[in-house]
């Protein structure tokens, strides 16, 4: 097997501590310029900041929200400065609110597709879908044509 990139142990690392609730990971791995362009993940209004904290927040919301959650990752793709990564997230809705959707107590699968780019061993930027909140039932309608 070939060894994986820095970026991909980053990448990994990364989720390994953030699952563990190690919220510092973030600081570490993410650099101050990080831009997530996923209008549903943050409030649109600090998008284009320094939004490391709101990524500490969603990690946060989604321990509560699911406290006996597993992660996997499916999928990793590098290619050049680029990581997608496609994973799926279970447990149950047992704690706080996801997102808008109160806990339902049902056991939920929920994947999703992250492509991160990094410059100097940092993440920099995040794209992804609202698809990953199907899986707790929540669907925004996201214009297109803006």
């Amino acid at each position: 097997m070939a060894e994986a990139s820095s970026n991909l142990r980053i990448l990994g690392k990364y989720s390994a501590r953030m699952l563990a609730g190690d919220y510092d990971a973030v600081r570490e791995h993410f650099a101050a310029e990080f831009a997530s362009h996923v209008a549903e993940r943050v409030n649109p209004a600090v998008m284009g900041t320094d939004i490391r904290a709101h990524e500490e927040e969603f990690w946060e919301q989604t321990r509560q929200a699911f406290p006996d959650r597993e992660f996997h990752i499916n999928l990793l793709i590098e290619s050049g400065d680029l990581v997608v990564s496609n994973w799926t997230l279970t447990g149950t809705h047992s704690g706080g609110n996801y997102y808008d959707v109160p806990p339902s107590g049902e056991r939920v699968a929920i994947n999703g597709t992250a492509i991160l780019r990094f410059k100097d061993s940092k993440v920099v930027e995040h794209w992804g879908g609202p698809h990953c909140m199907r899986g707790v039932g929540l669907t925004r309608g996201v214009d297109l044509n803006r």
